[in-house]
């Protein structure tokens, strides 16, 4: 099922159609809420935001933190009921789809000012999928008759293919192509935060010492 919203920042949503599957969390205090900064982080910062509460058609709960929405913006938000989301025309840099009750980031969209070009999706610990409902359990009463016995023989185990894996890597000429922000997410990934404001040539630099350790 499709929802629509659009949202003008701070407690202004002044369009919902999704009939309560998505609403705006109120802060507890002041007009907007904060949220921790999940990119470049470098200790606990944290961003005003928009957080919206929404549930899935598979009655799973996820949360969608849009960071501070400017004066005479506006976001429109698409929902299709199974945790896919787009935003048409959308000017921020990013928007982040996280766990109801956990600060952990499992969608991040990209836009043009990050991506370099078209929205870009990131898949980082995805939609979670609901638990299967428990089955009861029945007692049943089982009749066995006496048979003469049979040996039994175990069948051959035949051992398991070797699997093989493959590990996806980058190579200097690849790093080359990358833009300022490409190369700033390519070492965040790996776990470095890298210096915004560098030289390209400085930031290829420390992401080839990166790529030879």
């Amino acid at each position: 099922m499709a929802d629509r919203v659009i949202y003008k920042g701070a407690n202004h949503v002044v369009e919902n159609n999704s009939e309560g599957r998505i609403r705006l969390v109120q802060p507890k205090s002041g007009t907007i809420n904060r949220f921790i900064r999940w990119w470049n982080r470098k200790g606990s910062q944290y961003i005003d935001c928009g957080i919206f509460r929404v549930e899935l058609d598979s009655g799973v709960v996820v949360r969608l933190v849009i960071p501070h929405v400017k004066g005479g913006m506006r976001v429109e938000i698409r929902h299709d009921g199974y945790g896919n989301f787009t935003f048409p025309g959308c000017r921020l840099e990013r928007i982040a789809v996280v766990a109801d009750d956990t600060n952990e980031v499992l969608v991040e969209y990209q836009f043009s000012k990050v991506s370099g070009g078209a929205v870009l999706k990131r898949t980082l610990a995805g939609i979670p999928v609901p638990a299967p409902a428990p089955v009861e359990e029945k007692a049943v009463n089982i009749v066995i008759e006496d048979a003469p016995e049979t040996p039994v023989v175990e069948p051959e185990i035949e051992p398991e293919p070797e699997i093989k894996t493959v590990e996806e890597t980058t190579t200097e000429a690849q790093l080359k192509k990358m833009t300022k922000k490409q190369l700033l997410e390519w070492a965040m990934e790996r776990g470095h935060d890298l210096v915004d404001n560098h030289t390209k040539a400085q930031l290829l630099a420390e992401c080839k010492e990166l790529l030879g350790s």
